[in-house]
């Protein structure tokens, strides 16, 4: 089997991966305390990552239309430049000392519906890029690419913003969306061959939705995942810097979890590019009942390195199973439609994210922070079992040859 690193066009997205996802990864941690650093609250906390996703959501079916229409190598590259601006300006209003929370919660609207735009022609391009048998150890790559720069950007966010500032942390982010997208310029690749273009925008959402409907496993963990985003994902990282700020040591500590969840991650990578499970979705639904413990540890006020190591296994889930997922995905969908599959599935799968941001606070508040957390854990655990006994969930297998298309007949739950 070859390398994809052997391909150069990989090599340059990898690459351009790889920078962008570090500044990716500064970013959170440089809104957050951003925004504390003005009014302390974390119910503004959630509102800010709350319009990022909104945003994202409303705009994927627009960007999934567009990746399957034009390169998608260029779609990327207008995002990283759109993004770039859009954080040159929030880093500019915090150094500046007039920033105010509408501001950047208006501006993270705006990355929010740029990136949009990126995810779809991403997760379409990696195929244009490799072999087809060398599939899936790519999507372990660019994991790997991602989780790699995870926490070398967290800890750097972490150490800028309590040195200098949110601000500078946001003008880095910016410098490696340029770096990203003179990467992604550098590519060539041949033209794409395309099938007879919908006759209309509408007619290509319908096939899209057709293609993404097709399979059970396919809307059934898209659905599940949403659910899980609102109710335990969200809590978690809306509640924790809040949690960390006065209880744990401020942005430094969360930074250290932050950090633990990409270590795991990082190996989620590393293990994907080498283990291919048979029952590929039973893996994914076991392992993301791993993530309750990080919820549990959290809500009982755990030392620190026991968060952190809870993190690890977080990580470790959300990694490799994106891994088998996409490479399942990629497997089992058209060329000409994936990058309008995967918009279905970002769609869906963020759907209720901007509200587990926006009422994380509030409902915290209302019944306690623990309180909180434990409904999340509990959930992940139980949501997880009822989706394994669906059959089409549970025995989907991946028998055929790394990399290449298989088909596979969806059947009644």
């Amino acid at each position: 089997m070859t390398s994809p690193l052997r391909e150069r066009n990989f090599r340059l997205l990898f690459s351009a991966r790889t920078i962008s996802f570090f500044g990716t990864n500064l970013a959170p941690i440089a809104v957050a305390f951003g925004i504390l650093g003005i009014n302390g609250s974390p119910t503004a906390v959630g509102l800010a990552f709350a319009a990022w996703t909104l945003a994202q959501v409303s705009t994927l079916l627009v960007g999934g239309v567009v990746a399957d229409r034009l390169p998608r190598r260029v779609v990327m590259i207008a995002s990283d430049g759109a993004n770039c601006a859009i954080r040159a300006a929030m880093g500019a209003l915090l150094v500046s000392g007039h920033a105010q929370v509408w501001e950047l919660i208006a501006l993270q609207a705006l990355g929010g519906a740029a990136t949009a735009f990126y995810s779809p022609a991403s997760t379409g391009l990696v195929p244009e890029t490799v072999p087809a048998g060398s599939l899936q150890q790519a999507n372990g790559l660019m994991s790997i690419a991602r989780y790699a720069a995870f926490p070398f950007g967290a800890a750097a966010g972490g150490v800028i913003v309590a040195t200098v500032g949110p601000g500078y942390a946001l003008w880095l982010d910016a410098g490696t969306y340029v770096t990203s997208a003179l990467l992604l310029v550098l590519m060539r690749l041949p033209k794409r061959a395309r099938t007879v273009a919908a006759p209309n925008f509408v007619q290509e959402l319908r096939e899209g939705w057709h293609a993404f409907t097709e399979h059970t496993w396919v809307w059934l963990l898209t659905g599940w995942i949403s659910f899980y985003f609102l109710i335990t994902y969200a809590p978690f990282f809306v509640l924790g810097p809040y949690i960390a700020k006065q209880s744990m040591g401020g942005a430094s500590a969360w930074a250290t979890v932050v950090t633990g969840e990409a270590v795991g991650a990082l190996l989620g990578g590393i293990v994907g590019v080498r283990v291919r499970p048979r029952r590929a979705m039973l893996v994914i639904g076991a392992l993301f009942m791993v993530t309750a413990f990080q919820s549990v540890l959290l809500a009982l006020r755990a030392p620190l390195p026991s968060i952190a190591a809870a993190a690890v296994l977080a990580g470790f889930a959300f990694s490799y199973g994106t891994v088998v997922w996409d490479t399942s995905l990629q497997r089992q969908i058209a060329p000409e439609k994936l990058s309008r599959v995967s918009a279905y599935n970002w769609m869906g799968a963020m759907a209720f994210l901007p509200a587990g941001y926006a009422l994380a606070g509030p409902v915290a508040q209302a019944i306690g922070l623990s309180a909180y957390l434990w409904i999340g854990a509990v959930w992940v655990v139980l949501s997880t079992v009822v989706v394994l006994c669906v059959r089409d969930v549970r025995e989907f297998r991946d028998d055929g040859p790394l990399g290449a298309p298989t088909a596979v007949t969806a059947s009644p739950a």
